[in-house]
């Protein structure tokens, strides 16, 4: 990592074993520029099931109970994501891989197949360079003409009716192809790390759940943004923590909603790495001992095949200059 004084900073187990702990879950955009990461791979299998199963939308509150209490303990090898697209021309599909034989994935994927009326079923044995292309295809290069609202937690329990019904609401409402909920089974690799080993808090959820408004008019902005934070507030109940990769700058007082109880160490790493705050944005850690206050900018630009990045310095803080930041990191990253 480069700090702010463009210091070069190695991060093991064994020479800053903080920032290395910081790193794993808070590292975007807080502590400095990352230039250069070692990851420990896992031995790729030689084959592996994919399946992807479609739902009509009118279908999803079934199949939503169905699945979570299915997916968090089906089975270790298995991992599956569900996803509920708007009212207005989306459907229910519910996308995975399992690590061993079709014959076995069948059986296991039996309680949710045999839920309501499937319009679409593909289930796969495949050599896993075609896993991978199945479940991530290659992205078209395309220019983002849609900007988004996100919002997200975790789920300890299934939904109630209650939140199903928000649910519905939201996505009554909501029309771009691009809106909707998304649901990630937890468990297995994930819970099995203690909260605290890493940056990364909120472990011990049964599910991950995230939802989005889009839309491509300005004018249709303040509606868009406003069903999605709205939504937050009726799930609030059934919620914990949010996902940092999709900041939601509705969220008072971010900081525990993102990182939970790893929040105060956090701080303290800030303010041995980057003391002067220079690398912050609207939801960032602020150094431990100092006010969320910011007095610098990081401006990110994205052309095709460069990402530009200016530091600006900044005396005072008004709504307009934060509202400005905020609206051109999301048009980068999302």
């Amino acid at each position: 990592m480069v700090d702010a004084k463009g210091r070069v900073i190695r991060a093991n187990k064994k020479r800053n074993a903080d920032l290395l702990w910081a790193s794993k879950g808070g590292g975007g955009g807080n502590f400095g520029v990352y230039t250069k990461y070692k990851f420990k791979l896992h031995s790729a299998p030689e084959k592996a099931t994919v399946y992807r199963i479609t739902w009509p939308w009118d279908q999803f509150p079934e199949v939503l109970k169905a699945w979570q209490k299915w997916a968090p303990c089906v089975d270790n090898r298995l991992g599956s994501e569900l996803s509920i697209g708007p009212k207005k021309g989306g459907n229910v599909t519910m996308n995975g891989l399992f690590l061993g034989s079709k014959t076995e994935a069948l059986r296991l994927l039996k309680p949710m197949t045999s839920i309501g009326t499937t319009t679409s079923k593909i289930i796969r044995l495949l050599p896993y360079p075609k896993v991978v292309d199945f479940l991530l295809p290659p992205d078209p290069i395309l220019t983002q003409r849609e900007s988004n609202q996100f919002s997200s937690g975790f789920g300890r329990h299934p939904f109630p009716d209650k939140a199903i019904k928000s649910m519905r609401k939201f996505l009554e409402q909501v029309e771009d192809e691009f809106a909707g909920f998304f649901f990630l089974n937890w468990g297995g690799a994930v819970s099995r790390v203690a909260p605290k080993a890493t940056a990364f808090y909120w472990r011990k959820a049964k599910f991950y759940v995230e939802w989005n408004s889009s839309w491509t008019k300005k004018s249709d902005a303040a509606k868009n943004i406003a069903v999605a934070r709205e939504t937050r507030r009726k799930l609030q109940p059934y919620i914990v923590g949010s996902y940092i990769n999709v900041p939601d700058q509705g969220i008072k007082n971010s900081g525990p909603v993102y990182y939970g109880a790893n929040y105060p160490r956090l701080r303290r790493v800030k303010a041995k790495y980057d003391p002067g705050n220079v690398f912050n944005n609207p939801q960032s850690i602020p150094p431990a001992g100092r006010s969320k206050a910011n007095n610098s900018l990081i401006r990110f630009s994205y052309f095709p095949g460069t990402v530009k990045c200016d530091i600006m310095s900044q005396i005072t803080y008004g709504n307009t200059r934060w509202s400005l930041f905020n609206e051109q990191a999301l048009s980068v990253f999302f």
